[in-house]
């Protein structure tokens, strides 16, 4: 069986702004539950005592965009409590009267309903809509990473190609400038010898001469 719940309570704290954070909040709900269950929400507001002489209702009409538009999905139903140690018993006690009445409005306009079976069913169709597209999600994140992984694989193989060619041709420039020098080296040397000799032979032949 589901559970049934007769109402459910957003809380913020007076004197900061709804950010993303509680917005955030809400949204999941919505998610979750569908728009419904915005008929069983109440805004219920802490830090009473922030408000100092100003009430909730003046307070709210400069409240910002964000807050308004949380305040009119659920039909402007908002209550402000104090919950400050300093905050006496009797006060508190009045405090839950107040709120317990105005669930007990908020019930009777909703005739009575229960937060339950059919918006639970919604619920879980929905759940089970968000898991087929988280699945597709994460199956198609799979791919686009072995894809990823394929490029850089093929990247990472072309470079390390292009590296061996090109050493390859740098000991190739290397050799052949090796090959010259050791070419130029015996020319030189040949060249050298072969002045010697021609500069022994000229001192000798003026002996035979004479």
């Amino acid at each position: 069986m589901c559970p049934r719940l007769l109402s459910r309570a957003s809380c913020h704290r007076l004197g900061h702004e709804a950010g993303p954070l509680h917005t955030g909040k809400v949204e999941l709900v919505k998610t979750l539950f569908g728009e419904a269950a915005m008929k069983y929400m109440i805004i219920l507001f802490t830090h009473k005592e922030w408000l100092g002489d100003q009430s909730l209702s003046d307070f709210l009409k400069d409240a910002d965009v964000n807050l308004r538009s949380l305040l009119q999905e659920c039909g402007e139903r908002c209550y402000a409590i104090s919950n400050c140690r300093s905050t006496e018993e009797a006060e508190k006690e009045a405090q839950v009267q107040e709120l317990v009445e105005l669930i007990d409005k908020m019930v009777q306009n909703n005739q009575g309903a229960y937060f339950s079976d059919p918006i639970y069913k919604g619920t879980f169709e929905n759940l089970r809509k968000l898991e087929e597209v988280l699945k597709r999600d994460a199956d198609q994140l799979i791919i686009e990473i072995q894809k990823v992984e394929k490029e850089c694989a093929q990247a990472c193989e072309k470079i390390i190609q292009e590296k061996d060619n090109k050493i390859k041709s740098l000991n190739m420039e290397y050799e052949e400038k090796l090959r010259n020098i050791r070419k130029e080296a015996q020319d030189n040397i040949f060249s050298h010898v072969y002045g010697e000799i021609m500069k022994l032979l000229s001192r000798i032949f003026p002996l035979f001469k004479k």
